[in-house]
C-alpha cells in the first residue's frame, strides 16, 4: 500500500473562488475533507484583473480549508480559465529500427515530445499534452502500443496552451496568499474528471459550463479532450427569460456550431452535460435540448466521498474535479513507472545473456 497524501484544489472563478483538500488514503481512496467558498473579487471573464482583490478571496479559502485540516492542504492546484486558453491538434513521429523492434514507454514519451513541439509565441506556454492516440507503422490509431513490434512509431496529441502572464498571475496570487502552486490546469479537463463518466468520453460527450462571465465547451472523444471553446458569455450578459435574450441565443448557437464542426471533422458527439451556475436556471435544459437537439443532463461530481452534499457536489464540480484529476494522473504515472521499470529489467537481462 503506498503512503497517504493530500491535495488541495482551488477553482479561481469570476462570481465565486472555492476549494477542496481531499486525502488519498493507503487503499487508493479519494475522501473530500474539507470544502470552501467565498465571493470572488479581482477576476472578470475568467482572468485575474485586480492582484489585490484575489488575493485577498483566496486567503479567505485557505483560511477556512486550514481550519478544517489542522493546516494541512497538501499540494496545491489551481485551475485556469479564460480566452486565451487555447487547444490545437499536432502529430510526431520517430523511427524506431529499420526492421522493426518492440515500442517501450520512452518510445512512446519521445513521440509525445516530438508531437508536442509546435511553434509558439514567446508569450504562450503549454499547460496539457493531451494524447489522443498512436499509430505503428501503417497500422490505425491504437491506445497502447507498448511491446507491438514497429519500425514507426507516430502519435496525435490535443495541445492546450494559455498566455504565459495569465499563469505568472495565478501564482502570484496563490504564493502571496501564503502557498506555493504545484500546478495548473485548465477547468474543462477538471470538470471532465469530475463529471463525466469513462463510457461517455468514449462515445463522445460535449461538457458545457455556463459561468458568471465565460462558457466553456470541452468536447471529449476516444477517451480523452478533443476540442475547447471559450466564449465571453456568462450569466451577467443575460438578464431577464433567458429564452428571449439575445447574448444567450447567441450561445446556445455557438456551442451548436462548434459540436456540429467536430462532428464533420473529428468524431461524434452522442450527449452534452450542463454545469456552471446557469445549469440550476429552471427549464434551461429543457430549453437547450430542443435548441441543439442532444440529450443534455446535469453534471454531479461522481463517486464524491467525505464532507459534501449532493448540491456542493454540483457547485464545487471544478475544485472537485481538481483533486480527482491529479488523483488519477498519480495512479496512471504509478503503473507507467511500474512498466518503464520491467522494461529497464528487460533490457539489462538481454544485454547480458
Amino acid at each position: 500500500m503506498k503512503r497517504p497524501y493530500v491535495i488541495t484544489g482551488v477553482d479561481i472563478g469570476s462570481h465565486k473562488i472555492a476549494g477542496v483538500t481531499a486525502k488519498v488514503a493507503r487503499d487508493g481512496i479519494l475522501e473530500i475533507v474539507a470544502q470552501a467558498s467565498v465571493p470572488s473579487q479581482g477576476v472578470s471573464r475568467g482572468v485575474l484583473v485586480d492582484l489585490n482583490a484575489a488575493i485577498s478571496s483566496v486567503s479567505k479559502v485557505f483560511d477556512k480549508l486550514k481550519s478544517k485540516t489542522h493546516g494541512r492542504l497538501g499540494d496545491i492546484y489551481v485551475n485556469i480559465s479564460g480566452e486565451d486558453v487555447k487547444g490545437t491538434m499536432s502529430t510526431g513521429m520517430i523511427p524506431l529500427a529499420l526492421r522493426g523492434r518492440e515500442v517501450t514507454a520512452s518510445d512512446m514519451a519521445r513521440c509525445l515530445d516530438v508531437a508536442s513541439t509546435i511553434y509558439l509565441p514567446f508569450d504562450r506556454e503549454i499547460i496539457h499534452k493531451v494524447v489522443q492516440g498512436y499509430s505503428i507503422d501503417d497500422q490505425p490509431w491504437i491506445n497502447d502500443p507498448i511491446g507491438l513490434y514497429a519500425a514507426r512509431l507516430a502519435c496525435e496529441v490535443f495541445v492546450i496552451t494559455a498566455n504565459a502572464n495569465h499563469i505568472q498571475s495565478i501564482y502570484k496570487c496563490v504564493d502571496n496568499a501564503g502557498h506555493d502552486v504545484k500546478g495548473v490546469i485548465f477547468s474543462g479537463m477538471a470538470d471532465g474528471a469530475s463529471l463525466l463518466e469513462k463510457q461517455d468520453i468514449e462515445k463522445g460527450v460535449g461538457l458545457i459550463d455556463m459561468g458568471s462571465s465565460i462558457t466553456e465547451l470541452s468536447i471529449f472523444s476516444g477517451g480523452s479532450l478533443a476540442a475547447l471553446d471559450i466564449m465571453p458569455i456568462g450569466a451577467q450578459d443575460i438578464t431577464g427569460d433567458f429564452r428571449d435574450n439575445v447574448a444567450f441565443r447567441t450561445l446556445y448557437e455557438t456551442i451548436d456550431s462548434r459540436i456540429k464542426d467536430f462532428g464533420k471533422a473529428c468524431g461524434k458527439v452522442s450527449s452534452l452535460v450542463l454545469t456552471g451556475g446557469l445549469a440550476f436556471t429552471d427549464g434551461i435544459i429543457e430549453f437547450l435540448e430542443e435548441k441543439i437537439a442532444y440529450p443534455i443532463k446535469m453534471g454531479i461530481a461522481r463517486e464524491v466521498r467525505g464532507e459534501v452534499s449532493g448540491l456542493d457536489s454540483a457547485r464545487l464540480s471544478t475544485a472537485i474535479g481538481l483533486v480527482r484529476y491529479i488523483h488519477e494522473k498519480r495512479a496512471a504515472e504509478d503503473v507507467s513507472l511500474t512498466k518503464r521499470l520491467t522494461e529497464k529489467v528487460v533490457e539489462l537481462f538481454n544485454n547480458y545473456f
